[in-house]
This record gives C-alpha cells, sequence and structure tokens, in this order.
C-alpha cells in the first residue's frame, strides 16, 4: 500500500518516458540555480538568504525593520557604530561609500552628521541627527534626519536593539514619525530599497570582520 505522496503511475512505456522528461528538466533547472547562485555576490546571496524585513503598521505612523546577522552582538555593534566600519555599508548603492563621516559623537547628546554623494554625481544630501540613548551593545536611540528637509524639531526617533541568541545577533530598528502622510512619503523616496542595500552592505562587512577573527 503507497502512502503520503506517492502517485502510483502505471507501469508502461508512455509513463517511464514522462517520468524521465520531468526528472531532466527539474535536473537542469536545478543545474541553472546553482550556476545562477554561484553568478552572484556575497551581498546579493545574503540578500536572498537573509531574513530582512520591512513592516509599516496600519495603527500608528512607523516603520520596523529586523534582521538576523550571524555574528556575536558585540561585533554586529561594533559594525554599526565605530565610523571607520559605518562608512563602509551606510547608504544605498547608488551613493558612494559615505563620502565623509563629519560626525559620529557615540554619546547622549552626541551628534552624527553624514555627508553622501550619488556615485557619479554632484548631489550631496546630508543625514543628520542626535544621539538620544547609548547603552552598549543592546540598544541605541537617535533621531534620523536630512539638511534641508526635516530636521531639527522635524527629525524623527529611532531604537535600534540588538540581542544576541546562540552567537548571532536579532537587530530591530523602531522608527515613529510624525503622521502616515510623512511615513508615506519616506517610503516613497526609496527608503525600503536604500535601507535594505545599507543592512546586506552592513552583513557582508560583520561577516568580513570575523572571518579576520578568525585568521
Amino acid at each position: 500500500m503507497r502512502t503520503g505522496n506517492v502517485i502510483p503511475f502505471p507501469a508502461n512505456p508512455r509513463t517511464k518516458g514522462w517520468v524521465e522528461f520531468y526528472r531532466r528538466l527539474w535536473a537542469q533547472r536545478l543545474d541553472q540555480l546553482t550556476d545562477y547562485i554561484a553568478t552572484l555576490t556575497e551581498t546579493e546571496r545574503e540578500t536572498i538568504m537573509s531574513d530582512l524585513k520591512f513592516e509599516y503598521p496600519k495603527d500608528e505612523p512607523s516603520m520596523i525593520v529586523t534582521r538576523t546577522f550571524d555574528a556575536p552582538r558585540a561585533l554586529v555593534w561594533k559594525a554599526f557604530t565605530d565610523p571607520v566600519h559605518v562608512a563602509r555599508w551606510w547608504g544605498p548603492k547608488s551613493f558612494a561609500p559615505v563620502s565623509k563621516i563629519d560626525k559620529l559623537e557615540l554619546r547622549p547628546g552626541g551628534t552624527w552628521r553624514y555627508i553622501c554623494q550619488r556615485t557619479g554625481g554632484t548631489q550631496i544630501i546630508v543625514f543628520t541627527g542626535k544621539y538620544l540613548e547609548v547603552k552598549a551593545p543592546e540598544r541605541l536611540v537617535n533621531t534620523f534626519g536630512v539638511e534641508g528637509q526635516f530636521e531639527g524639531d522635524e527629525a524623527f526617533p529611532e531604537t535600534h536593539t540588538f540581542e544576541e541568541h546562540g552567537g548571532k545577533t536579532f537587530y530591530r530598528s523602531y522608527s515613529l514619525v510624525p503622521s502616515m502622510e510623512a511615513r508615506d512619503a519616506i517610503i516613497a523616496t526609496g527608503m525600503e530599497k536604500g535601507g535594505r542595500e545599507s543592512l546586506e552592505q552592513l552583513a557582508a562587512l560583520v561577516a568580513e570582520l570575523q572571518s579576520e577573527m578568525a585568521k
């Protein structure tokens, strides 16, 4: 008696031909998938395999981003806050690596200010804010603004938390913007694409740092 998902095909030449056809078809598809994955960069492979999520709750104007990094929390925190490392991952691929970290005063009341320029272009965007809470390596709260667009009192708070479980780090970012309209406008700028690229670049950097430590 056959059980489960096994289908009792009749044993005739025509059926055997179809079985062989699909076997070869799927073998070819899997080979093509393997070849495709081999052509991807480490960051692109990480993107496909990661658990990165962006959420936009319907009951409040917030944005939630989560991702698991395959590295200890202390290392992820260092990559997230050390200006030398931040310059290598912060910002979407359409920007050159952060043109200049003008300020990164990692303390309550300290200021951060990153000057970014699009790759091959002249457009400069300055991101800035203040640190409200710094509790290494668990929690970081800062404001986020863009000079000339929304800054000062218009900048919104971001809360970043880092939880370690079994040698891996669960990262969560919670941003609360002034209104649903403001959130929609931020999303429309391509925020998710830029955030996704930034975090995958961070993941690649963390993997590189971890590999160097293992040598």
